[in-house]
């Protein structure tokens, strides 16, 4: 333990104080308990009793602890052991509990996970009792016993009684306690008048971890309430705007937790939506990489690679600082930020490459993200670039006379730069770029007839005019989700801000991109 005047020193610098300060934890006004000191969490529990971090933190150090003493008895067979073994269990999951019923929510999991822990314990204990005083035939009946009143709590612990209040842990019904889905986008399912209703507010711009939070905390507090309505809780910010949502429908259902799409960030200045747009771009790439292959890449500058594997043709600038390095520490200098982690067999592949690739800059931002895709509407001759429900480019098209264009779901087999490069550029009817379909026989690409787009003229192929499509090709990566089909609703568009965007793509011709074939798509 320090106080505040006894770690400036004279000579001290100023950096190296604010380096020392980021050790510390200020638990007491003027004291301070360093965070390298192994027993920080033990120290700062005993000085902070009802520190329900702290509770967490001590609570698994124990279950380790207390894991070793199982080891030994499980060994040794000594029954001394295995005392010590319940008496540091019982007390490490008492704490994960109390840090669990203060709010601290990454204990839901544990709490949940060491009852089953130690209820397996239990059988495999039993099953090594000298069978002097179990046959065998009775430690089976016990281990029925047991299960049946494993069977029994559980079914009773996600049971919804009326009009139960809920005051502290051995009393809940762990309704809470149930999996919450973090869902990026705004709910579109009807309620129904059952459900209970609550606004909180909220400041805009806190973060996506600090709302969810928020949300949850609030729902519980409804049910502890009230264990029977289903529960909407809804978060506003200064100007009444919603920006969140929980949803518990009530039973044994999960609890939805909805967090809009950062509408602020994308439209309130022309450089915030560039950063949306750029980043979207970067992790749709990524994301139909990972799709494809099965994992991350170990450098993300392998989205440029040649024909046929060039998802890219280079990575977008960052609007703030105008690059396109990659880099694997955050420095602030722009670019991106990538950190290919290892994916678990069950991970959530979107999750997984948000976090995998940011925007290497100083104003960290919470950044939704939902894969690019294509909606092609042969009725209206458009081809809309789609982010979720949002849409960030509509071009118009041709399409195919006589209904020839096929529609359906498709999706982006290949990306050819000059196709029958060889033919002149007056009578390539492929123009400069093109997108292969997975119907082969199909592909979006320029023209040499900027004048027929807007109009069923082609063999079935979708057409745009040679500028269009550069800047289609620039954005969209490999195996991109294509649909086709008939005035389609379309989701209504961002506001109009200025999208001066194109020097953040290369646009440019580039040879690795090239390929040889001569190709006959229906033009």
């Amino acid at each position: 333990m320090a106080r505040r005047s006894d770690i400036l020193k004279p000579g001290t610098s100023l950096e190296s104080y604010a380096k020392l300060r980021e050790n510390l934890y200020n638990y007491k006004n003027g004291y301070y308990l360093s965070k390298n000191d192994p027993l920080f969490w033990r120290k700062l529990l005993n000085r902070l009793p009802e520190n329900e971090e702290a509770m967490y933190h001590v609570g698994l150090e124990l279950e380790n602890e207390a894991k070793i003493h199982l080891t030994k008895y499980y060994t040794t067979k000594v029954h001394k052991f295995l005392l010590l073994y319940r008496k540091v269990i019982k007390q490490s999951f008492d704490l994960l509990s109390q840090s669990f019923n203060k709010g601290f929510f990454t204990a839901r999991f544990d709490v949940l996970r060491m009852e089953r822990e130690m209820i397996l314990a239990d059988l495999k204990i039993l099953s090594l009792k000298d069978n002097s005083k179990f046959e065998k035939n009775d430690v089976y009946l016990a281990a029925l016993f047991i299960i049946a009143i494993i069977t029994a709590v559980l079914a009773t612990l996600f049971i919804i009684y009326s009009g139960a209040n809920i005051t502290n842990y051995a009393n809940n019904n762990y309704t809470y306690m149930l999996p919450y889905e973090v869902i990026d986008k705004k709910p579109t399912i009807a309620l129904g008048v059952n459900y209970k209703s609550i606004t909180i507010n909220v400041k805009r711009g806190i973060s996506k971890k600090v709302l969810v939070n928020e949300l949850v905390d609030n729902l519980k507090k409804e049910y502890e309430k009230d264990a029977s309505a289903p529960k909407q809780i809804i978060a506003v910010d200064e100007n009444s705007e919603e920006i969140g949502m929980a949803l518990w429908p009530g039973g044994g259902k999960n609890i939805d937790v909805y967090v809009y799409p950062a509408d602020g960030l994308a439209v309130s200045d022309n450089k915030g939506y560039q950063l949306w747009e750029t980043t979207t771009v970067v992790r749709s790439a990524l994301y139909q990489y990972v799709k494809k292959n099965g994992y991350l890449p170990k450098d993300l500058n392998d989205l440029t690679q040649p024909f046929p594997n060039n998802y890219l043709t280079d990575l977008p600038k960052d609007p703030y600082k105008l690059n396109n390095k990659v880099t694997t520490t955050p420095n602030g200098d722009g670019g991106w930020l990538f950190s290919s982690i290892e994916m678990a067999p069950q991970s959530d592949l979107i999750s997984v490459v948000k976090e995998a690739v940011k925007p290497n800059i100083s104003n960290s931002v919470d950044i939704p993200f939902e894969p690019l895709s294509i909606s092609i509407d042969k009725e209206n001759h458009s081809l809309s670039v789609m982010a979720g429900g949002q849409i960030i480019r509509r071009y118009s098209v041709a399409v195919g006379k006589d209904d020839t264009t096929p529609e359906g779901d498709l999706e982006i087999s290949k990306k050819v730069m000059n196709p029958d490069k060889f033919v002149p550029k007056s009578d390539n009817v492929y123009g400069t770029r093109a997108m292969e379909l997975s119907n082969l026989n199909y592909a979006v690409h320029g023209t040499n007839t900027p004048s027929s787009v807007g109009k069923d003229v082609s063999q079935g192929c979708i057409r745009l005019n040679n500028t269009d499509m550069e800047d289609l090709y620039a954005i969209i990566p490999l195996n991109t989700y294509v649909n086709i089909f008939k005035s389609p609703v379309l989701p209504k568009e961002f506001a109009n801000i200025d999208l001066a965007n194109q020097d953040l793509y290369n646009h440019s011709d580039n040879s690795k991109e090239d390929n040889a074939k001569i190709y006959h798509w229906g033009g």
